[in-house]
């Protein structure tokens, strides 16, 4: 049996598997108590094993949103993930209760002020909480207002919350969930160097440099682009901190660029060297000096009826060898 474990669980398929592990109402016909469903302080504790749910003959296949298969995994491993998508699904959904009555101007000031909480736990390098609470300000998002609206929300809230995001699941660790984070803060402004950076980052972290170099050429474009702009600016200490951001994020792009062509040069030569004529046959001095004529095999019908021959003979002698070896024995 082969289960495909998808990175991105559909709600619904969270839901289900929390149901799935909630205990059934106790005998006098009551529900149980939130405390017994499993959840104690925003955590869920389920008790049954995966591993002995799924048997030993149980193949697990991690893939990403295109079903393709990205590698293997452990019941441990997925039972720690679906829980702390369980989990995370839990938060989210008391989040969204708590601004549901809120207008636009309040759920807007809640969020920044959620994110101003989770740069500072970003600073004490508490990658885990600050990416809960950065997930947090995502719920607040409100994109029924005009067009204007939509897109200050966007580019106040969404596109820095997705990269600061994007910059805890490097440290943490979860690759393919930088790609994702990444590809929703581009779909907000295709441009962002921070997010093309850290996409580029994420994908060379995975070994996969053919896409990792062209999101680092095209942060380094946009880096120098906007860095342009800001020159233009007028010099207040908002521009030239976006310019130290931007000459920081400039330095990091260069040294992934160079390990990356640096790989590729190592690899174009051990290539040339596996097909060096020099260097082929080293072992046999004598292999590589050997003439074309020296080297035809002379498969005619008389060459090939004496080579079988040669053949029957030595399996006769080797037969009369071991019919005399089992006489003496």
């Amino acid at each position: 049996r082969t289960i495909h474990v998808q990175l991105l669980l559909k709600a619904s398929l969270q839901a289900g598997i929390v149901a799935a592990m909630t205990p059934q109402p106790d005998a006098e016909g009551q529900d149980a108590s939130e405390e017994n469903v499993g959840f104690e302080g925003g955590e869920l504790e389920a008790e049954t094993n995966f591993a002995d749910l799924l048997g030993p003959d149980c193949v697990i296949r991690r893939v990403d949103k295109d079903r393709n298969v990205i590698g293997g995994a452990k019941p441990q491993e997925m039972q720690q993930e679906l829980m702390t998508r369980a989990s995370a699904q839990k938060r989210i959904g008391a989040c969204a209760e708590h601004v549901a009555g809120m207008n636009r101007t309040d759920k807007m000031q809640w969020a920044l002020d959620l994110k101003e909480k989770a740069n500072e736990f970003y600073m004490a390098r508490n990658f885990e909480e600050a990416a809960k609470l950065y997930n947090d300000c995502l719920v607040a998002l409100d994109f029924e207002g005009s067009p204007e609206e939509n897109a200050t929300i966007a580019a106040k809230l969404q596109l820095p919350v997705c990269t600061n995001l994007a910059a805890c699941m490097i440290e943490i660790g979860s690759y393919m969930r930088v790609v994702e984070i990444c590809d929703l803060a581009l779909s907000v402004d295709s441009g962002c160097p921070k997010a093309l950076y850290r996409r580029g980052l994420a994908r060379y972290r995975m070994g996969d440099h053919a896409q990792a170099f062209p999101d680092l050429e095209a942060a380094l474009s946009q880096i120098h682009e906007r860095r342009g702009v800001k020159m233009l600016a007028s010099d207040d200490k908002e521009a030239a901190a976006t310019r130290a951001i931007l000459d920081d994020l400039e330095r990091r792009v260069h040294v992934y660029l160079t390990r990356i062509r640096q790989f590729g040069a190592q690899e174009r030569a051990r290539c040339q060297r596996m097909f060096d004529k020099s260097t082929l046959y080293a072992d046999r001095p004598d292999a590589g000096s050997a003439s074309p004529e020296s080297l035809q095999v002379d498969d005619s019908d008389e060459a090939i009826d004496a080579a079988l021959a040669r053949r029957r003979t030595s399996c006769c002698c080797c037969s009369r060898r071991r019919s005399e070896k089992e006489k003496l024995a």
